[in-house]
């Protein structure tokens, strides 16, 4: 365990942005030195750290103060740590490191750290996602959290928040606080207990059942309508009310499953269908990630195909080059763009045409 600077981890006050901040910069969290706070909330504190010795930087998520009196979420705060350590895939969060810091002691996990934010906050700045994006991102979300569920874990809070974008673009499906292993953990989430958030919930979920990663498979197809339109499939207002989020669960188990195109008419109906077919009712009828996967990445071929730099503009972010809304451009003439081969080279063929007629004539001429 490592040992916090003085003053450090004795502190009893509120969670929250604004809350006084735990760590200061400089501390040392095992082999990590805190070079700033990121977020706070209600369960955790996220940080900004530097590994010395790789020279490489990683969030640290610690365990709230307000929390670490709670067995409950501290287990489950520790079960996401475990979660995540056991699985290894391009499209899940790597942790490096599990550990505890502070007095009394708190949980912690250093964990890779994403510079290019999430889809929430990509939906934010973009509004309603192109279809083709949707598409690419659904495909590595489904991938992810198929190698979740062989690995008997099931995410059980999909939603555009927990779907993380790499520098690369790499997307990765984060935030296992709510995850349950096939194997039990049955004292933390009694059957008849619900949990997860009421925009893309399961109706099995809702009901309170037990869960399989088909409940995920729901929450996907959600998140991706969520992406694709701009709003969450069964809710109208922004800030809705209790009793409003009551009747969004209770649309998640009888209402008719919507139609993305109602809200985009131009969006893809092939995935359009592959969203609808994720979200139906009945679970034993929804397709498999592997299949979702499959389906998706044929998708994304064929529009990537026809929209490459629309694509990748929104989809690709460097620390570099921190993404920045494009002036309002055609999707036409976008691939016009693109395909439309540089001036300069056309000016030096015509060019050098010239100058051979001329050696031509004057060669005659001089006959």
């Amino acid at each position: 365990m490592s040992t916090p600077p003085e003053g450090v981890g004795t502190s009893r006050a509120p969670y929250g942005p604004d809350a006084p901040i735990f760590l200061p910069n400089g501390a040392r969290v095992g082999r990590y030195r805190i070079e700033c706070r990121l977020g706070a909330g209600a369960m955790s504190e996220v940080y900004l750290a530097l590994d010395d010795s790789l020279g490489r930087r990683a969030a640290i998520k610690i365990l709230s103060n307000k929390q670490t009196h709670n067995p409950t979420v501290t287990e489950r705060f520790q079960r996401e740590a475990r979660a995540l350590a056991k699985m290894s895939h391009p499209n899940l969060i790597p942790v490096f490191e599990l550990g505890q810091v502070g007095q009394p002691p708190r949980p912690y996990y250093a964990m890779e750290l994403l510079e290019g934010g999430d889809t929430q906050k990509l939906l934010e700045e973009r509004g309603p996602l192109p279809s083709a994006v949707v598409a690419q991102i659904g495909a590595q979300a489904a991938t992810g959290l198929g190698e979740a569920a062989r690995a008997g874990i099931i995410h059980r809070d999909v939603k555009p928040a927990n779907l993380g974008i790499s520098r690369h673009g790499i997307l990765k499906v984060t935030d296992f606080g709510l995850a349950k292993s096939y194997a039990g953990d049955k004292s933390l989430t009694a059957r008849g207990m619900v949990v997860g958030t009421a925009d893309y919930i399961a109706p099995e979920q809702a009901r309170g059942m037990d869960l399989d990663e088909r409940a995920d498979v729901y929450s996907l197809g959600c998140t991706l309508f969520h992406l694709l339109t701009g709003r969450p499939p069964y809710r109208a207002k922004n800030n809705p009310t209790v009793r409003e989020y009551i009747e969004v669960m209770r649309m998640h188990l009888a209402a008719p499953i919507p139609d993305p195109r109602d809200e985009i008419p131009h969006a893809d109906s092939e995935l359009a269908e592959a969203i609808r077919s994720m979200m139906i009712k009945e679970r034993d009828r929804r397709p498999t990630f592997d299949e979702i996967a499959r389906r998706l990445t044929n998708i994304a071929d064929r529009l990537d195909g026809e929209l490459p730099r629309v694509t990748r503009e929104l989809f690709l972010v460097t620390p570099e080059a921190p993404p920045q809304a494009p002036a309002p451009i055609s999707d036409d003439l976008a691939l016009e763009r693109t395909l439309r081969p540089p001036l300069w080279p056309r000016l030096l063929i015509a060019f050098s045409v010239l100058v051979a007629a001329g050696v031509a004539i004057a060669f005659f001429l001089r006959r």
